[in-house]
């Protein structure tokens, strides 16, 4: 059982990266959010690691934080969840958002998860339910991830030559749109959208 990989990055892309241990390359799937995480290639870099082996796959998927991890393996418990399935709630999904959205039967949270339909979602809410919350994530559960990502997105549309308050009104229109699990880079494109078809108020 691989725990961790520490060691020099040599290669990166949205889904995959190459870490070298002692004249060792290992190629490491990681969660398509990770790439905007990583060093610059050649700097040090770490992943928490789960060894999945079957047949004849042998895959060593990674994770920057260990809150990723438990919610990578958490998923893996619920019938019909594979590792690529279990990739994409991390991807779509911060740990304390899965957590809250399992714990409070938010549908339509799990379901924006790509891949993730409405049967799945409701067997995620059963099986999980009542151990989800018994799970300690070192992220705090402050309920505030979406208003981080609201500002951080106005922040940017500001800097693009928008006024705040046409970027206010822009992400509020995205959010409502793309739910509040919508990632930053979703959020931002939606908003540029809705932006240039009122070009008046830039």
């Amino acid at each position: 059982m691989i725990a961790f990989v520490k060691g020099i990055l040599e290669f990166s892309s949205p889904q995959r990266a190459v870490v070298e241990v002692n004249d060792i390359g290992y190629s490491i799937e990681i969660p398509s959010n990770a790439a905007a995480k990583l060093p610059d290639i050649g700097s040090e870099v770490k992943f928490y690691t789960y060894h999945h082996c079957r047949e004849n796959e042998i895959k060593l998927f990674g994770f920057t934080t260990r809150d990723e991890l438990k919610v990578f393996e958490i998923a893996l418990t619920v019938k019909g969840i594979g590792p690529s399935l279990a990739q994409n709630i991390v991807s779509k999904l911060s740990p304390v958002e899965f957590q809250r959205a399992v714990r409070d039967g938010d549908h339509e949270t799990l379901t924006a998860v790509p891949r993730l339909n409405e049967e799945m979602a409701q067997l995620i809410i059963i099986k999980l339910k009542n151990a989800i919350g018994k799970i300690h994530f070192d992220e705090k559960s402050d309920g505030t991830a979406p208003q981080r990502r609201a500002e951080e997105g106005i922040k940017a549309i500001v800097g693009l030559g928008a006024s705040e308050n046409t970027a206010e009104w822009a992400m509020a229109e995205a959010q409502k749109a793309l739910g509040k699990a919508a990632e930053l880079e979703e959020l931002i494109r939606l908003a540029l959208r809705y932006i240039s078809k009122r070009p008046s108020r830039i």
